[in-house]
């Protein structure tokens, strides 16, 4: 595995990642083929973004990346994730309407990276469908974000035959025993059984297909959010997974608190008084879009606090153009940000040093 290349930490250290490809080598290669220098495009413009605080000279007209929960609803309910909007929440999906209203948008404005994320996206019954209509819409670059639980011969076909450029599985635990403790299933008679061991058999199983196909894609990516109840089984992760999946995650925790100290629907701000400096490429990039259709400025669980609009009644398009968006985009400019984005970017600081502490023990 490559060891934390440089040009592939993300910002402020919020995750590091080992590499056993290079991801961006792979996709470049594999993409080009199909969408030429619109893919070289895209790629140009993530890093344009990934590397300005307050890229408000890129007027892209369209998020570069969508994030879209397609049904509110997961069979876990792990101990850092806030199931207020999801498990505990009253059922959402979309309509077909309205999918087909988003898609055909997506098409018009030449979307280039759709993130099926947020909830477990393998509950869809009618992923294969999405999936499908991901490729007509011709975007380039999909991510499919899973626990992996449902990772079936059945599921590993259909992601294999449909065009999901990246398979990201979080997994969080080396032992059966950690599994339990941060990954808690629903279905809590599950907790009698060996769960991890048959999704790490799921994954390998899916990474065999794909070679035996002569694929590099879907690039499969395994990740662990580190936490007090996991953080003794960093290294075990990480030697189990190397030279097995092509990239392993380190994220760090956010914590719930942060969610709960914001008001809904709070775009009042006020000029920062310090010298703090708030940077942040997300307004100017991307867009997430949950269940009950509600629009987020990003794919951060804060930012469900400041929604913009919804997608049952605009388009996408007009959502990015819209005067919530203006705010937030505005307030980070001004360095006189919104509650929910003050209080993000702030922890960011902390949780980046806490990651550093974490990762070098």
């Amino acid at each position: 595995m490559l060891e934390h290349p440089e040009k592939n930490i993300k910002p402020k250290n919020i995750s590091e990642s080992v590499y056993k490809v290079d991801p961006e080598l792979v996709l470049t290669d594999e993409l080009t083929k199909k969408f030429g220098n619109r893919f070289l495009e895209y790629r140009k413009l993530y890093n344009e973004l990934q590397k300005s605080e307050k890229p408000d000279h890129i007027n892209l007209g369209y998020p570069l990346t969508v994030n879209l929960e397609l049904v509110n609803r997961c069979n876990l309910e792990c101990v850092m994730c806030y199931q207020g909007y999801r498990n505990d929440a009253n059922l959402s999906k979309f309509s077909d309407e309205t999918l087909d209203k988003m898609f055909i948008d997506f098409k018009k404005n030449q979307l280039s990276a759709l993130m099926l994320s947020v909830s477990e996206p393998l509950l869809f019954k009618n992923i294969e469908k999405i999936l499908i209509k991901a490729k007509e819409a011709q975007i380039m670059d999909v991510f499919l974000f899973t626990n992996g639980a449902l990772l079936n011969d059945e599921k590993a076909n259909m992601i294999l035959n449909n065009h999901v450029t990246r398979l990201f599985i979080s997994l969080d635990a080396a032992t059966q025993k950690s599994y339990n403790e941060v990954r808690v299933p629903v279905a809590k008679r599950l907790l009698k059984e060996n769960r991890l061991s048959f999704v790490e058999d799921n994954i390998v199983k899916f990474i065999k297909k794909r070679d035996e196909q002569k694929s590099k894609l879907p690039l499969v990516r395994v990740s662990f959010v580190i936490l007090d109840k996991n953080k003794h089984e960093i290294k075990e992760f990480k030697d189990k997974w190397t030279n097995i999946v092509d990239s392993i995650d380190f994220q760090i925790e956010r914590p719930v608190e942060l969610f709960e100290s914001v008001k809904d629907n709070d775009f009042s701000s006020q000029k920062i008084n310090d010298d703090k400096s708030y940077d942040c490429s997300k307004p100017w990039s991307e867009l997430c879009i949950y269940a009950d259709g509600s629009v987020s400025p990003c794919c951060a669980f804060i930012g469900r606090k400041i929604p913009l609009a919804n997608v049952n009644e605009y388009s996408v398009k007009e959502i990015w153009d819209n005067q919530n968006m203006k705010k937030v985009r505005e307030g980070i400019e001004n360095n006189s940000p919104v509650k929910a984005c003050d209080l993000c970017l702030k922890s960011e600081k902390i949780i980046a040093q806490k990651g550093k502490s974490e990762l070098s023990n």
